[in-house]
């Protein structure tokens, strides 16, 4: 068996990350460095269902700071979705975490980055354009996505990839990744199209070194926002970012290979998303799988398929 994943269920969200990553442990201590990011998802600054607990991050904590060579440096960054800078760590409790660990903790509103590097995106018409990465994470010698898991309207759930790519990048360039300008030009299929498209070319740059997923509460039907609860009490793990999505998607009921940017990722050899050839460490995959109800144009999301996908996806 090849690539490994580290698949928790112990009742407790906190134990879940951790036993995940441990599960796996010696695929991922390798990973650590003197310096980690760890990237949450704040969809909102409001709805803890849509964005990551605090207790997800104490799970991760306690793994790195377990390791060999502990990381001497933490940084917390995201772009969320907030009133003023800070307020989402502010709101979810992420303040509290500085004064808990024996390690130097920042917590870092990408919004405030003064340093971007640029990429080529393709939009709905195929032209090229440009979006922005912050040196923050690019920088960083190990980045860890710690995501929810989700349902969403475009690329039929929304994991750790994702998370790790849309809420780096700079805000106004986002909308860019769905092919368009604004969210009132988006239309389905071609919005699935090319966004799985743009989040494969992006994973060149951005992959985490870890995978974190917290399922131990997810997100159902018109996600990635909402408050449509499914209590999965799961959580999975890989330095394989992909294999990491494809079993928490596997776990919600969708088969990960018929999902764009799984299918894509795993026949380019960007990352392994067949079932087949993940070694799961932990609970078997079918005793923790829980059917979330797709989002309401999941139909037209699976119309991902595009003609010609090598033609976009080749280097830049």
């Amino acid at each position: 068996m090849g690539t490994k994943v580290g698949l928790a269920k112990t009742g407790r969200r906190r134990s879940n990350v951790f036993e995940a990553l441990d599960n796996i442990r010696e695929e991922l201590t390798p990973r650590v460095r003197e310096q980690v990011l760890l990237k949450p998802n704040f969809l909102s600054s409001t709805n803890q269902l849509a964005s990551s607990h605090v207790d997800a991050m104490r799970g991760a904590l306690d793994f790195l700071l377990s390791t060999p060579h502990p990381p001497k440096e933490v940084i917390v960054a995201e772009g969320a979705n907030e009133k003023f800078s800070g307020e989402a760590f502010q709101i979810f409790g992420y303040e509290a975490l500085q004064a808990e660990y024996d390690v130097p903790i920042r917590l870092v509103d990408l919004h405030q980055e003064t340093e971007w590097a640029e990429t080529n995106v393709f939009l709905a018409g195929r032209e090229e354009d440009t979006v922005r990465m912050p040196k923050t994470v690019l920088e960083c010698p190990c980045t860890i996505s710690v995501a929810i898991a989700k349902t969403h309207d475009a690329g039929v759930v929304t994991l750790a990839m994702k998370n790790m790519i849309m809420g780096t990048l700079h805000k106004e360039d986002r909308i860019k990744m769905h092919g368009y300008h604004s969210h009132a030009d988006r239309v389905l299929p071609r919005e699935a199209q090319t966004l799985n498209i743009n989040l494969l070319r992006l994973s060149r740059h951005l992959k985490p070194d870890i995978a974190i997923v917290d399922g131990t509460v997810g997100l159902q039907g018109n996600g990635p926002g909402g408050t449509d609860s499914v209590p999965l009490g799961i959580a999975v793990a890989s330095g394989d970012v992909f294999a990491a999505d494809a079993v928490t998607s596997k776990a919600m009921g969708f088969e990960p290979l018929e999902i764009g940017l799984f299918h894509y990722a795993n026949e380019l050899g960007y990352g392994t998303a067949d079932l087949n050839e993940i070694d799961i460490r932990g609970p078997a995959i079918e005793t923790v799988t829980t059917s979330f109800k797709p989002h309401e144009t999941a139909e037209l999301q699976f119309q991902w398929q595009e003609a010609n996908p090598a033609e976009y996806l080749a280097a830049d």
